[in-house]
Formats: C-alpha cells, sequence, structure tokens
C-alpha cells in the first residue's frame, strides 16, 4: 500500500507582464531600479498570430539542436548523457503553449469524465462547505468543473493551456497532496526562478527575514536581505505565493517556498511550480535599498514518451502531445465514438503473487541478487548498512537501510540522545526492491543498539517527509512501542461508483476465498483449495480498497456484510454517502511483515527503547500521508509526546506540527479505472438501465491525455469524534514553535544537538521557543491564525484566473 504524491502540479499565475523578451540567464543583470519608481503593473497578454505561427518551431528548432550537439559528443563520447531539457525564452515557451487550439467537444468530455474520478475524492464535499477554524476556503470542485464546461461551451474560454491551468489550479485549491493532475503539457515545459530563497532567524526566537541562499553561504545573516519583491512587502508576496503549495497549514506552504538541506529541495521560489511566472523577470528590494531585475528561466523539456519531434505550431502539439490517442476507436474521430474505458490492465502476475505469499515471513537481513552476465551469482547485498554516507550530513548514520528510507544517530556527549531521520516513508526509486524488509532489518538493528547503548532519549525528525509506504509508518511505531495497540481510522465516500466497485469485490472477495488466501499465505500454499491463478486474483481484489474484507470496525470486529461497510450512511454536518469508519486489518498485510502482527506478533513481547518523556517528534510542518498516519499513531495512541516545529511565516504564532495531507490513501486515476474495468468483468451491465447507470457514474477513459491523476481516497478520522471531521481539517499546534538559523540550516546534526539541549540539558543556544514550550500542554491551544501583518495582493497573483 503506497501513499504519496511526490509532485502535485500547481499554478502562480495566467496573465503576463509585457516585459521585453530576454535570453535566460543564472547570473544578476544589474539592472538598478529605484524603489520608490518601482510599480508592478502587470497586465494581460495575448500572443499575435504571427508568434502563433512560430514559437513553437522556435521552441522545436532548439530541441533539435540540442539533441545534434549530443548526438556529435556521443559519437566519440560514450560517457556523454542525453539531454533532458534545453534552455529557451520563457515568453516564446509559453506562447507555444497558448497557441494550442482548444477542441470544446473533447474539453466538455472531459470535463464529464473528470468529474467521475473527482467524485471518490474523500473531502469533495468538506471542500465546498469547510469546517470553522479549518483554515480551508471554500472550493467546490464540481461546481466550478461545470463552470469551466459552461466558459468552453460559449467560446469565453478559447486555448486549450487556459483549459488545463484552470483544471490544475482548481484542484490545487483543495491544498492536498493526494488530489491533482498533471496534463501531458507538462512533461515538454518547465520554468525557473532565478535562485533560491531562505528564511532564516538570527537566534531561532526573533522572526526570520528573507535571503538569497547564496548570499547567506558567503555572508551569513549580515547579507542584506530582501525586503519587497515586485513592489509588495516580502512576507506578504511570499505568503501569497505560497497558498499555491498543497499542505494545509499556511506556515507549511511557506516553508516550501524556501531551499533547505535535509531532504535537500530547492524551494517553490525557484522551481515556480514547474509553471509559467506570466513574465520575464521579476524585481527584488534589498535591505540596503538596492533593486534588481531578475531574469526567469524556461526549458523545453522532454521525456522518454513524448518529445518536441515535429512539433511546428499549436496544432502539431495538440495532436501529437495533448489528445489520448486511445480514446478513440480505429476508424473513429470523434468522441461520440470514442471507446467507454481502457482494455483491462494486467493483473499482477501470478508468480510475483506467489512469491510474495510463500516467503512473508521471511525477515531475512541479506538480499540475494540475480546473476551476472558471466552466470555467476551476485554477493549478497546486505538490507542494513553502518556508518555510511547519508543524505548531506557531514558524518554517516550508525545504520541505514539499504534504500536510504532510514537513518538512526548517535550523538556525541550530547544527553545520550539517538536521533532517527527520515524524510521520507519510501525509498526515492518507487521501484526500489527491498524497501520493508530493509526499513524493518534496520530499525531492528538500531533499537537494538539503542537498548546496547542505554540510550535514554530520542529525536525523531520528520521534516519534509511527504509520506509514502503505509507499512513502514506502523512498523516504525511498533517497534517504538512495541506492546501498544497501533489503530488507524478511516472511512471512503460511498458515491454510486464506490458502491457498485465494493458490489463487484463482494464477488471476489468473498468470505471463503479469502479465509482460503489466509490458508495458503500462512501454509505456504499447501492448505488452500484456491489455485494460484485465484490465489492472484482474490490478493488482487483486496489491494483495491473497496473490499470488507482486510478491514474491522472500530472495535476490532470484522465486517459482517457489504452492506455494513458501504451501506447508506450520512457524516454529519455535510450529509455525504459515507462508508463506515474502519481501521485497517494488519493481520492481513499481504505485502509485508509488520512487526507485531501476522507472523511477527510475538514482537510485543520486546522491551520499548525510550519512554514517553523522552521522544521529541520534530517536524517543519509538511509531514504528509504516511507521515500524518504515523504522527496520528504517536499523538492518540501516545499522548503526552512534545512536539516542536521549525520555520514557518513570522508571524509568532502557534503552528501546526503536521501540516500535510492527511489522507490515509491516495488512489491512482488509473486504479480507478481498472476498477472499472473489475466491475464490467464482474457484474457487467445486465439491462439498458443498468448501462445507462454505469454510463453515469463509473469513470471512463479520458479524452486528454495526462501524466498523473490522484485523488484522496480515504478520510483520517478520530473514531472518538462526534462531527466525523477528516483529520485533513484539524491542525494540532505543535508544543514549541522555532525558527530556522543559520547554523541550524546548514546542518541538521548541529539542530539536534541544540533540540537536546532545549528539551532535556541546559546548553542550547535557544533561549527558549518563540512559541510554547517543551512540557506537554504549553503553547499546545488556540487556532493556527492567518498572518495579521499580510498584505492582500491575490488580485495580483490571480489575475488572469476568470473568476474560477
Amino acid at each position: 500500500m503506497h501513499l504519496g504524491m511526490r509532485a502535485t502540479a500547481v499554478l502562480w499565475l495566467l496573465g503576463a507582464a509585457n516585459f521585453a523578451v530576454a535570453a535566460p540567464t543564472s547570473s544578476y543583470t544589474n539592472t538598478t531600479i529605484p524603489p520608490s519608481t518601482h510599480i508592478p503593473t502587470p497586465t494581460a497578454y495575448t500572443p499575435s498570430s504571427a508568434v502563433f505561427r512560430t514559437a513553437c518551431a522556435q521552441v522545436s528548432a532548439s530541441y533539435a539542436s540540442a539533441l545534434a550537439s549530443y548526438s556529435s559528443v556521443a559519437a566519440t563520447n560514450t560517457s556523454a548523457v542525453a539531454p533532458t531539457s534545453v534552455p529557451v525564452r520563457p515568453r516564446e515557451l509559453w506562447d507555444c503553449l497558448y497557441s494550442i487550439p482548444i477542441n470544446v467537444d473533447l474539453s466538455i468530455e472531459f470535463v464529464k469524465q473528470v468529474s467521475k474520478y473527482l467524485k471518490f475524492q474523500s473531502t469533495i464535499a468538506y471542500l465546498a462547505k469547510p469546517p470553522e477554524g479549518s483554515l480551508q476556503d471554500p472550493v467546490d470542485i464540481l461546481g466550478s468543473l461545470e463552470t469551466l464546461a459552461k466558459k468552453v461551451a460559449s467560446g469565453e474560454i478559447a486555448h486549450h493551456i487556459i483549459f488545463e491551468y484552470t483544471i490544475i489550479k482548481l484542484l490545487q485549491r483543495a491544498h492536498d497532496g493526494h488530489l491533482g493532475l498533471r496534463f501531458n503539457s507538462g512533461a515538454l515545459a518547465d520554468w525557473q526562478g532565478p535562485f533560491p530563497l531562505v528564511s532564516v532567524s538570527v537566534d531561532g526566537v526573533a522572526k526570520p527575514k528573507v535571503y538569497v541562499q547564496s548570499d547567506v553561504r558567503r555572508l551569513g545573516t549580515d547579507a542584506p536581505y530582501v525586503t519587497r519583491i515586485d513592489g509588495y512587502e516580502v512576507q506578504a508576496w511570499l505568503a501569497e505565493w505560497a497558498d499555491f503549495g498543497s499542505s494545509q497549514s499556511p506556515d507549511a506552504r511557506y516553508n516550501s517556498v524556501f531551499a533547505r538541506y535535509d531532504p535537500p529541495s530547492d524551494g517553490s521560489f525557484y522551481n515556480l511550480y514547474t509553471w509559467y511566472p506570466g513574465k520575464n523577470s521579476i524585481s527584488i528590494t534589498f535591505s540596503n535599498s538596492s533593486t534588481y531585475e531578475y531574469d526567469f528561466k524556461a526549458f523545453a523539456t522532454w521525456t522518454p514518451a513524448m518529445n518536441w519531434t515535429g512539433i511546428n505550431d499549436g496544432t502539431d502539439f495538440y495532436k501529437k502531445i495533448v489528445v489520448n490517442p486511445n480514446f478513440f476507436n480505429e476508424t473513429a474521430t470523434t468522441a461520440v465514438a470514442a471507446k467507454r474505458w481502457e482494455q483491462p490492465t494486467p493483473a499482477p502476475a501470478v508468480e510475483r503473487v506467489v512469491e510474495k505469499l510463500r516467503k512473508r515471513a521471511n525477515a531475512t537481513t541479506t538480499s540475494t541478487l540475480a546473476p551476472t552476465s558471466t552466470g555467476e551469482p551476485e554477493k549478497e547485498t546486505p538490507l542494513v548498512l553502518y556508518n555510511a554516507p547519508f543524505m548531506k550530513h557531514r558524518v554517516g548514520p550508525y545504520v541505514q537501510d539499504l534504500n536510504q528510507i532510514f537513518g538512526g544517530y548517535f550523538l556525541n556527549d550530547t544527553l545520550q540522545t539517538a536521533v532517527i531521520d527520515i524524510s521520507s516513508f519510501a525509498a526515492e526509486d518507487e521501484e526500489a526492491a527491498k524497501q520493508a524488509e530493509g526499513f524493518r532489518a534496520a530499525v531492528t538493528a538500531f533499537f537494538d543498539e539503542v537498548r546496547r547503548r542505554k540510550s535514554q532519549k530520542v529525536i525523531i525528525d520528520v521534516r519534509g517527509n511527504g509520506g509514502g509506504l503505509v507499512d513502514l509508518g506502523f512498523e516504525l511505531y511498533k517497534q517504538l512501542f512495541p506492546a501498544a495497540p497501533a489503530k488507524s481510522y478511516y472511512r471512503i465516500r460511498a458515491h454510486g461508483a464506490s458502491q457498485i466497485y465494493a458490489t463487484a469485490s463482494e464477488k471476489i472477495a468473498t468470505d471463503e476465498n479469502v479465509e482460503q488466501l489466509i490458508q495458503y499465505a500462512y501454509s505456504d500454499g499447501k492448505n488452500s483449495t484456491l489455485s494460484t491463478e485465484e490465489v492472484t486474483t482474490v490478493f488482487t481484489e483486496l489491494s483495491r480498497g473497496f473490499s470488507r474484507q482486510n478491514v474491522l470496525d472500530v472495535k476490532g470486529n470484522k465486517l459482517k456484510n457489504l452492506d455494513s461497510w458501504i451501506g447508506g450512511v450520512l457524516s454529519p454536518r455535510v450529509n455525504d454517502s459515507v462508508s463506515a469508519v474502519v481501521q485497517t486489518n494488519l493481520d492481513l498485510e499481504f505485502d509485508s511483515e509488520i512487526s507485531g502482527f501476522g507472523l511477527l506478533k510475538n514482537f510485543t513481547e520486546t522491551p520499548q527503547p525510550f519512554q514517553i518523556p523522552d521522544i521529541l517528534l520534530l517536524s517543519d510542518g509538511t509531514c504528509a500521508s504516511t507521515c500524518t498516519i504515523f504522527a496520528e499513531l504517536l499523538k492518540r495512541e501516545q499522548p503526552g509526546i512534545s512536539t516542536i516545529v521549525v520555520g514557518g511565516r513570522p508571524n509568532n504564532a502557534p503552528s501546526a506540527h503536521v501540516g500535510g495531507t492527511h489522507g490515509s490513501r491516495i488512489l491512482y486515476f488509473s486504479n480507478l479505472l481498472d476498477a472499472t474495468n473489475n466491475v464490467l468483468a464482474t457484474i457487467p451491465p445486465d439491462s439498458v438501465e443498468k448501462q445507462r447507470l454505469y454510463d453515469l457514474v463509473l469513470p471512463y477513459k479520458l479524452p486528454l491525455g495526462i501524466s498523473i491523476g490522484a485523488i484522496n481516497f480515504r478520510d483520517a478520522i478520530r473514531p472518538e469524534d462526534e462531527t466525523q471531521t477528516p483529520l485533513q481539517f484539524k491542525l494540532d499546534p505543535a508544543d514549541c514553535r522555532l525558527y530556522y538559523t543559520e547554523t541550524v540550516f546548514r546542518d541538521s546534526i548541529n539542530l539536534w544537538g541544540e533540540l537536546a539541549e532545549l528539551k532535556w540539558g541546559t546548553k542550547s543556544n535557544f533561549t527558549g521557543c518563540a512559541v510554547g514550550g517543551l512540557q506537554k500542554g504549553q503553547g499546545s491551544s488556540g487556532a493556527v491564525p492567518d498572518d495579521p501583518d499580510a498584505q492582500n495582493i491575490s488580485d495580483w497573483v490571480m489575475q488572469g484566473l476568470g473568476g474560477l
């Protein structure tokens, strides 16, 4: 089970100031503008018809030139690396995209079909009517899409790229990293800011200032700091800019603007969310009263599947990149004749599922690789590495797993403090082998060493952790608290398509078939009546997420029938049809073993490594997805653990320690389309009425190409909450809030040592917390407010969106 949407595309602005075209540059342009005369005057920009005819051809020529240069070098240098991007002028790239024509019929059909996917979004009713105090602005996604379709039909939206950007911006307003889509055009265009910024405080308590990252590296906080951007006060501009981020917490969104070292990121001011910034340059005013105009950068990019070959105008781009060719029958050319659905996605290979079930109890510490080209087997690769380089720290951790997901440190001369560094719950390579096995082995080795050294205290650093494999979150929690329960509660939307999917699952994952699957998994296939093909079919069905078989009710009992799982329940306040609130049955987690469950259930007898007062959870607020499941287990099951958050808006107000996406599972559009195929194969329509029902509610193939699309499938719920409000709308402030200092920004080890002394010792350079304190309860009440000093510049940022 995998969580975490690694890259959710979002938009800055669609309009453009009428600046002259300039070649990309990575250095200062040294054009000084007196602050008193600089007034931002963004205006709408429409390319001329001549530009329509030439822009794409110019970009395509740059692409061809880059490949020709590479081919020339590669002819004599076998180590040459093929390019994946080439610099172009920002306006030129936008002119090309703006020249893409719009197909009214296909665009309207796209809205119709994508709306059916988005109805699986667990929070969609709450987004339209957010709970009071949630900091979420109302977003009527389905209603806004209807409005968009009308604007396309009337001709008000006449450019395809505006159609794309409007949908992306609409979904971004949910501040949900599990929700979003990226059109194919995003694979061929990228923009960048002039440089990364950082937010640094002199002592961690005083409000931070904004610096150019390279200036801080050279001069520290003596460097001139940024005071204004395009004429606006810098914090106000950045707070508004940060609102395009995917975290629920505004402070977490603010943090995402800036560069960071661990995990490494250049920040959204530099990467621009990969979208057109609306103009060619931006002005920055510094504390020494100087103002400079800096160039944006643009790149024509490509992937193995899509490139710029043969794209000479917007029409070429539309035919080659925009349209989904699989949408049409071989002889059809209109949306009316389109296929309703994809061909069924192949089920997981039978051999792979059988191997997974037969070897699920093996918790070995080594992995044997495939034979080499010489036929000789490779040496065994250890799952656990010791004292090897990890991330960008100046010293290696004591232990890490082979995929560098988990890093365990021991700080010298710092109150016998251990550190768990985990900036993700998944490997950077999503296809990496042995992720769960390596993680469990490394965590086990680390806690064995904790007990041997008699380390008494631990800092758990989850800064930048955007999620990953759910099993790994449960594994780390159970290793921290072996005898404690591990319960994570959730529900899904029970609209028409979900109920149809669940009905199909009931046909396959019957009580008898699931019992036989369990027998197969626990007896190496010897005591089951299922064939290996049937095992794979049942296994696949349990993985879809619509079956009642691998969940328990809030009291820990198995659900008796389909109605008890996904009947006619209405959620309080918004009256949305939802499933029962359930918890995952971790004893039936077949993808990997979790300590304390299934074949490893005796792990509960392992001694607990740390006591609650000796645990400190460190975050920058961006903890999301699986990270929020892990943090919720700590908070709900082990009340009293101290939390600290670093960074955020300079307003000296409480800030959420867990501010990312609280949803507990992501589903991709491809997963939902596969579920539709399963319905058609399992319970095909046997009447005109049922066919009409399927056509009305089931998601079918999209007519326009997307590289990724996803929804948040499960709401995380606290069962004791009578309102059953999704945790996405509940932000709990950290006990202590600090800002980054220059020293701790440069090296996480410095930060860990300072926090250990602040929490348990007397030598920290931090004089205290900027907000709250490290004794549980102080600074932990009250909502996280908006920045009272922020200026409203939304009209400037949002211009060009047409009110959607």
